[in-house]
């Protein structure tokens, strides 16, 4: 994995507020409203960027599952019921022993988008200034419940505003940051709806339209035997499944990797594959997206990407346009091209396909754009090289900002010591945000990238930035 800002910084804990029912909404616990398949609490554990997670409110039904998956410790504050800086007060109170150095990030439990590379720009922003960094909410103001504090800063900000019989029974959070200095607190901007929270039937409906699902970037090593891949498959499947995905993206060849006999692997091991991905997709109730190889009418294969969900919708191939011909490969030897864009929709949403090369010709992207895509699905084995990591990271960039989408990489990661011509991939599956801005990213080894969509940024950015409606066919040379 690459070192992430969070993991640069002494982030002690996140103290997520999540006390009790909404009168506006009829009296239920917000926090365990569902949004996208999960529960609103849920999601801003699981966007927490640190290990501890101290949740202040009633642990209800799911408490203890919630604790045993995510690492929270569920607390009341004392007495029950007496307000948010109250609450605040106890979780603080859970971490006494933390250094006064130490960042600790200050959340709402009803804050279902929040992002977990937002959430650590917070925490590395506030360990650099050691000042109060806190998300503008979407009207500008100064969101509360979303912050990150310099933990003594926090103690004491809580001491100047104690009731003098102690305790901050039915105090808000308007005074201890209305007892902030000028120059103390920094806010940072947000896009889309992460800065989001649930107060009444509007705003949640808001929030239900713009999340989207959560999808796994699932980056591999492709093991060369059948049966060690089929087993790497049912283990990333499985693993997205319980981190709660709805769609798992798997790399370009993982049927079996470049430099193996495709045509062979085509002919006798495609359909069980495509076999083994529905069967997967039913028993974990995800769609699967994962590259093969399928038999051409000329003796090559196509370089295709499967998709396979429950129920069998969605049932999809993509076959790849653009061949990699170049840097001296010559893949048109041996794989034929395809000639059709695909999409397809979830919960919402709608995805496109390309793969690997593709990435290279942008109108693919502005034409799968113009089909509706929120986001491009984009399987790879990308080949190593002098400057291919640089290109890589740009050229996603590029196609993010060219189609204004999201752009979702899902690249091999190589074997330890791999000095092969075929490309193997080098890692670096990524998340790529529609204004061009790589928004999470591994390393080399492999691992499992998890992304919540805000469709609401995307529907902002092409608002904001209409190069789609814009474009003008020019003139053939």
């Amino acid at each position: 994995m690459s070192t992430a800002p969070h993991e640069r910084t002494a982030t002690v804990a996140a103290v997520i507020l999540a006390g009790g029912a909404a009168s506006r909404l009829g009296g239920t616990d917000k926090t365990r409203l569902p949004i996208a398949g999960a529960s609103v609490l849920e999601r801003v554990l699981r966007a927490a960027p640190v290990g501890r997670r101290i949740v202040v409110g009633p642990s209800g039904a799911d408490g203890g599952d919630l604790a045993a998956r995510h690492g929270a410790r569920f607390v009341l504050e004392d007495p029950p019921r007496s307000g948010p800086l109250a609450a605040l007060a106890r979780g603080v109170a859970e971490i006494s022993e933390a250094p006064d150095g130490a960042t600790v990030l200050v959340l709402g439990g009803d804050m279902p988008l929040l992002r977990p590379e937002t959430l650590a720009a917070l925490a590395a922003r506030s360990a650099e200034l050691g000042r109060i960094v806190a998300l503008e909410s979407s009207d500008g103001h100064v969101q509360f419940l979303g912050a990150a504090w310099p933990l003594g800063r926090l103690r004491d900000a809580l001491s100047a505003v104690e009731r003098e019989d102690g305790g901050w029974a039915d105090l808000s959070l308007r005074r201890l940051y209305g007892a902030l200095g000028d120059q103390e607190l920094v806010s940072l901007p947000v896009t889309g709806a992460e800065a989001a929270d649930i107060d009444t039937p509007d705003a949640l409906d808001q929030v239900r339209r713009a999340a989207g699902p959560r999808i796994a970037l699932a980056q591999i090593e492709v093991p060369t035997d059948h049966a060690s891949m089929v087993a790497v498959v049912r283990g990333v499947v499985a693993e997205a499944a319980e981190e709660g995905a709805r769609l798992v993206v798997l790399p370009e060849a993982t049927l079996t990797p470049f430099g193996t006999d495709l045509r062979a692997a085509a002919e006798t091991r495609h359909e069980e594959f495509a076999q083994l991905l529905e069967q997967l997709a039913e028993e974990h109730g995800i769609v699967v997206v994962a590259g093969s190889f399928s038999p051409a009418d000329d003796g090559r294969v196509h370089n295709t990407v499967l998709v396979r969900g429950p129920g069998g919708t969605p049932r999809l191939e993509y076959r790849k346009i653009h061949l990699f011909d170049a840097f001296a490969a010559d893949e048109s030897a041996t794989v034929a091209p395809g000639d059709e864009l695909v999409t397809f929709d979830l919960d919402g949403t709608r995805f496109g396909l390309a793969t690997c090369y593709d990435m290279r010709f942008p109108e693919q992207f502005t034409a799968l754009a113009r089909r509706g895509a929120h986001a491009i699905l984009l399987p790879t084995a990308w080949a190593a090289g002098p400057g291919k990591r640089e290109q890589l990271q740009l050229l996603l960039r590029a196609r993010a900002l060219d189609s204004t989408a999201v752009i979702l990489a899902a690249d091999q990661s190589p074997p330890a010591g791999y000095a092969g011509k075929a490309p193997r991939g080098i890692g670096r599956s990524a998340a790529v945000g529609p204004l061009g801005r790589i928004r999470q990213e591994l390393g080399l080894e492999p691992g499992l990238l998890m992304v919540d969509l805000d469709l609401a940024e995307i529907e902002a950015v092409r608002s904001a930035l209409p190069v789609l409606r814009h474009a003008v066919p020019l003139p053939e040379a």
